[in-house]
């Protein structure tokens, strides 16, 4: 283990990063020491944070805990790639698996949480002449909650998969992988970040006025900033720290696209199934609504994301790739 003394540095992101407060919400990240050092240390607080926001999130009810446990799965997966090397092939395969399909329940669950924030916002007044209206949407509530139900179960049995697996022991054992390195930190961070950059500029050309290239974007994205947050603060140039911003406003300026898009793709799958006529005219009406706003979000993100912004991310990302 790292010395108590090793000058530590605070692991940069959004409020998902609430698991490592207190004593593991800094990871020692200075560059001179030895990288399959620091690669334990930054696993185990990664993966038993993890674990901590599955536990919570199976049992309590709180949007925010499925979000928190998305983009820490997410952030997980991509430590684990950058610290393959080092790592046995076989528990990182196991791992990345099971990280997948959390974040994927996870992801689903999220969903419906948003659709429940979004039809809370449509319901109209119980002293409101649209009564028939206010029905139809508590209906729909009520559709909802049972999905959601049910997606935060899969979260719990997920939970007792990996618990059965024997997580704890797996990370230990995957921590206990881990193979020395010639290279300090600094070196062995510097040649892996490399792959990144050669890699988002080129998702980064795609035409942002497309779906799938957008969700491509937003994924290369997340995978380049969580990246960049391993990265010793000593040495985030100031390129990299722009590009890092940029990055982080990307993923909020996307997150409304995302929203109306995953709203209006369960109301079209709702539309499918018997339903009183006054409820499928809500159902229709309410999709509609949601395809145009994230098409509204979509061009708002076409006309941001500029070729200049882009460019300033690849000239940045450049600079890392030439000093390896």
């Amino acid at each position: 283990m790292l010395e108590k003394k090793i000058p530590q540095i605070r692991v940069t992101g959004d409020s998902t990063q609430s698991t490592f407060r207190g004593r593991h919400n800094r990871l020692c990240l200075k560059g001179s020491y030895p990288a399959a050092d620091v690669a334990k240390t930054t696993l185990e607080v990664y993966l038993n944070g993890l674990w901590k926001i599955c536990e919570e999130a199976s049992t309590a009810a709180d949007p925010e805990l499925v979000r928190h446990l998305r983009v820490t799965a997410r952030r997980s997966s991509v430590a684990l790639s950058i610290f393959s090397p080092l790592l046995s092939k076989k528990l990182v395969i196991s791992f990345k698996q099971s990280l997948r399909e959390l974040r994927r329940t996870a992801g689903a669950t999220r969903d419906y949480d948003v659709l429940c924030e979004r039809l809370q916002l449509h319901l109209p007044p119980e002293s409101s002449s649209s009564g028939i209206q206010r029905s139809s949407i508590e209906q729909l509530l009520q559709l909802v909650a049972i999905k959601q139900i049910a997606n935060r179960q899969s979260i719990s049995a997920i939970r007792s998969q990996l618990m059965l697996w024997g997580w704890h022991s797996r990370v230990d054992d995957l921590i206990n992988s881990t193979q020395r390195n010639k290279k300090n930190y600094d070196d062995f961070i510097q040649s892996r970040l490399k792959k990144s950059c050669e890699q988002f500029p080129v998702t980064a050309k795609a035409s942002p006025k497309k779906t799938k290239p957008l969700h491509k974007l937003r994924i290369a994205g997340k995978n380049l900033r969580y990246t960049l947050e391993l990265i010793p603060k000593k040495n985030l140039s100031k390129p990299l720290k722009r590009c890092q911003k940029t990055l982080h406003t990307m993923q909020n300026e996307l997150g409304d696209f995302t929203d109306h898009t995953a709203a209006a793709k369960i109301l079209k799958q709702f539309s499918k199934e018997p339903m009183a006529d006054d409820m499928l005219y809500v159902i229709n009406k309410m999709q509609r609504e949601e395809n145009t706003l994230a098409k509204i979000s979509q061009h708002r993100f076409s006309y941001w994301w500029s070729k200049n912004r882009w460019q300033l991310i690849h000239k940045g990302l450049n600079k890392v790739s030439k000093n390896d």
